[in-house]
């Protein structure tokens, strides 16, 4: 069948009544792909893009090839370069917390105000309806933006822990077929031993596998590290942690972590998240850190729209972006990924769990670019591994039909405009891409802007 050509724009308006005329049989030609989300072997078209056509059927991808190969009868249709995206992984989230702005706004806009604004009214009580209406919500936010996996970590306090694991866990099955969710019991230096062991226990269930914490500088550091990484062992257990959250030379949690892994010859996954104290430490301090991280095979996961929004909080502008070194930790070959972390709570007052939108904010807060090279992969197939799931974040022969179609050709057209113009495929078919309402939050109670 002949392919037409013809504009973006006008590709993406015409695929959705080619899919369902074909049944989700067809050729995507002329299509530009990350390199980081598509097999090896094709043509390289500039910075970190390929080309390919994408051929489907029966709602996955039959192959992926070079641009041209001879087709059979099956409808084709030219997308003029328009970029294909795997769907991406979030790797580190909060979805209990999410959507309580309306109850919990900080009102500085700092961690301090933060943390006073969740011990005041955020999560100090447990409501069921109130937390599976919140979540549903943010993880329908999530599927229509094209995410395929999530990790949130599981923040409930000892009276409500279980409860709200729980409701999560619930919803994990609900969404198994269309969001991969694992969720990370959460704990902290300060709390009771016995609550972090039977944390643990919860994170032995099939939802999990994975233990959080959130570290600081604290005398009770190193014990407590012990203490988490002899439970990890014994349970075998991955492991996940916040660490140096703040603008402070002297904060080495990171470190700590490391030292402890080394020490306790850990060899199971470990990510940590933040690290903002490593873009305002010298060189040479983060040089020795990141040596350690390395040996102790420790992967790091940036959080730059959450982090942006609070840290250097002060009178006037910010001087500092708050941002893990990413540039500088990849360069030492240690696995990097980007993650949506809160969503419109106490940590963060806007988001919306999209990882593209994410992505292209990254881009310019982060400079991922120049070359773009490898960065995709932050939110795609690196994401995906440090999850456990390295089936997923990749278009390759084999896989379901899931990806993202975006109206841009080239890097500097898909951050030059917001990414909501896109076509979501699952399963070789269109599916919506339009989030939830808002108002559809407006029944919950102390929900008033």
């Amino acid at each position: 069948m002949d392919c037409k050509p013809c504009g973006v724009k006008m590709a993406l308006v015409e695929i959705q009544s080619l899919l369902e005329r074909a049944d989700g049989s067809a050729v995507l030609r002329n299509a530009r792909l990350p390199a980081a989300m598509a097999p090896g072997g094709l043509p390289p078209v500039g910075d970190g893009l390929v080309a390919a056509d994408l051929w489907l059927a029966r709602g996955r991808i039959e192959a992926v090839t070079v641009r041209g190969r001879s087709g059979d009868q099956r409808p084709e249709i030219d997308l003029a370069e328009a970029m294909i995206w795997a769907l991406p992984v979030d790797c580190h989230t909060h979805v209990d917390k999410g959507q309580t702005w309306g109850r919990t706004q900080n009102p500085d806009g700092s961690f301090q105000g933060a943390v006073a604004a969740g011990a005041k009214k955020g999560l100090s009580s447990f409501d069921e309806e109130d937390l599976r209406t919140r979540t549903t919500f943010i993880l329908d936010c999530a599927v229509a933006h094209g995410t395929a996996a999530i990790r949130s970590h599981v923040d409930a306090g000892q009276n409500n822990f279980d409860a709200s694991f729980a409701v999560l866990s619930e919803l994990a099955e609900d969404y198994r077929d269309r969001l991969h969710i694992q969720l990370a019991p959460f704990t902290g230096v300060s709390e009771d031993p016995d609550f972090v062991a039977h944390l643990a226990d919860v994170a032995q269930s099939a939802n999990s596998g994975v233990l959080s914490s959130f570290l600081y500088s604290d005398p009770s550091l190193e014990p407590f590290l012990d203490l988490v990484f002899t439970l990890a062992q014994s349970n075998g257990l991955e492991l996940d942690f916040h660490a140096d959250e703040l603008l402070d030379a002297n904060s080495h949690c990171l470190r700590a972590v490391a030292k402890a892994a080394l020490r306790h010859k850990f060899d199971a996954p470990i990510m940590v998240g933040h690290a903002c104290a490593l873009s305002v430490q010298d060189r040479d301090t983060v040089s020795r850190t990141l040596d350690l991280v390395s040996e102790a095979g420790i992967a790091i996961v940036a959080l730059p729209l959450c982090n942006v929004y609070l840290q250097d909080r002060q009178t006037g502008s910010p001087r500092q972006r708050g941002i893990a070194p990413l540039h500088e930790i990849a360069a030492q070959g240690i696995p990097v990924a980007i993650a949506s972390d809160n969503v419109r709570d106490h940590f963060h007052a806007y988001g919306d769990m999209n990882l593209p939108e994410l992505y292209r904010q990254a881009t310019h807060l982060m400079h991922l670019d120049h070359p773009v090279g490898n960065w995709p992969a932050t939110v795609s197939t690196t994401a995906a591994a440090l999850i456990g799931r390295p089936d997923l974040g990749k278009l390759d022969a084999g896989g379901p039909a899931d990806m993202i179609i975006f109206p841009a050709r080239n890097w500097s057209e898909f951050c030059a405009r917001p990414t909501d113009a896109r076509v979501l495929l699952r399963g070789g078919k269109v599916h919506s891409s339009l989030p939830p309402e808002f108002s559809r939050l407006d029944g919950l109670k102390d929900m008033e802007i």
